[in-house]
């Protein structure tokens, strides 16, 4: 819209301002509003990447959550802390020394990301794992021994990570390195973007936080799927597909279906048939003490044994069938 008025608009505004259904002060243009912007911090991620992160990496939470209780046999906690867009140079800053950091990468990646783990919970979950009470009592870096322990944990956890990531961008993460030094991780410059998500973990007694840094240059590549749109198409889906399976499911079960049992077979020519009568005995190929073979839907599925069962004639069940698999 142009600033300038034109005559009419003029003519009109004087108008109004003569009968008085205009005062000056109404007319008064109102500053502009001025958004400080800081070019030594620049927003590589907007709110909508944001949210969308924060549905990937609470739906992470959960499976790790569930994850990790069934490893270490007690009941994990796993909360989204926060999530924050600061440098790298500042993520690093606020790590202690020494620390549990993860490097890891992906064939689909454009570069590396850390996950980064407290050592009180790093050592909560190796005792617990181990056999032991689980409580911390250790201020040391993690010995070799103990890192090959863990590095298992840690593969099944970006397993949950990428999991959680599937739906959005599919990867395969891989463990690149595990340092004990902030400082010798260098994955980006110092003054590049990050976007670093805070999980909060409580396990028995022990409580500390897991972090997970995604480098705005990483994110960079695929950065057009992470809209909340994109997501909520996703989610659709996947109800409509669950509920899909769901009526298949209780379909099949109402479904009816033709069980017979068959007490035995033999083999007569034409002739013989010809000339069966009344009272004559046909030789089968099963002994009485022998199962029979119970078919459904014309297909052999159990043996059974004949007999009855509160006046009816019956089966019961003595084994499965297993179906013949094809070469």
């Amino acid at each position: 819209m142009s600033d300038i008025l034109s005559q009419d608009e003029i003519d009109r505004l004087l108008q109004a301002l003569k009968s008085g259904e205009l005062s000056a002060e109404e007319i008064k243009r109102e500053e502009k509003k001025v958004k400080v912007y800081d070019f030594r911090r620049p927003s590589k991620f907007s709110k909508e990447h944001i949210r969308v992160f924060d549905m990937i990496h609470e739906n992470f939470a959960r499976s790790v959550s569930t994850y990790l209780s069934g490893r270490v046999r007690t009941f994990v906690s796993i909360n989204l802390a926060s999530i924050d867009q600061i440098t790298y140079e500042e993520f690093i800053r606020s790590l202690p020394a020494p620390a549990f950091i993860v490097v890891f990468s992906a064939p689909e990646f454009a570069g590396s990301a850390i996950l980064e783990m407290n050592l009180e919970l790093f050592y909560t979950i190796l005792d617990l794992i181990l056999g032991g009470p689980g409580i911390p009592n250790v201020k040391r870096p993690p010995s070799e021994i103990e890192i090959s322990i863990m590095r298992k944990e840690i593969m099944n956890i970006l397993a949950n990570l990428a999991q959680a990531w599937s739906d959005v961008f599919s990867f395969s993460p891989t463990i690149e390195s595990i340092e004990n030094n902030p400082q010798f991780v260098q994955i980006a410059p110092p003054s590049e973007m990050v976007l670093l998500v805070s999980l909060f973990l409580t396990i028995g007694k022990t409580e500390g936080f897991m972090n997970v840094c995604w480098p705005s240059s990483l994110t960079e590549p695929f950065m057009d799927r992470l809209s909340s749109r994109n997501w909520f198409k996703v989610a659709k889906k996947e109800q409509i597909s669950e509920k899909l399976q769901k009526d298949l499911l209780t379909n099949l079960n109402q479904m009816s279906t033709v069980l017979s049992a068959v007490l035995g077979e033999a083999i007569l020519t034409v002739r013989e048939v010809l000339e069966l009568e009344v009272g004559d005995v046909i030789r089968l190929k099963s002994h009485k003490d022998e199962d029979i073979v119970v078919n459904v839907q014309g297909k052999p599925k159990f043996l059974a044994r004949p007999g009855t069962y509160k006046g009816y004639r019956a089966v019961r069940i003595t084994k499965i069938i297993e179906p013949e698999v094809e070469e």
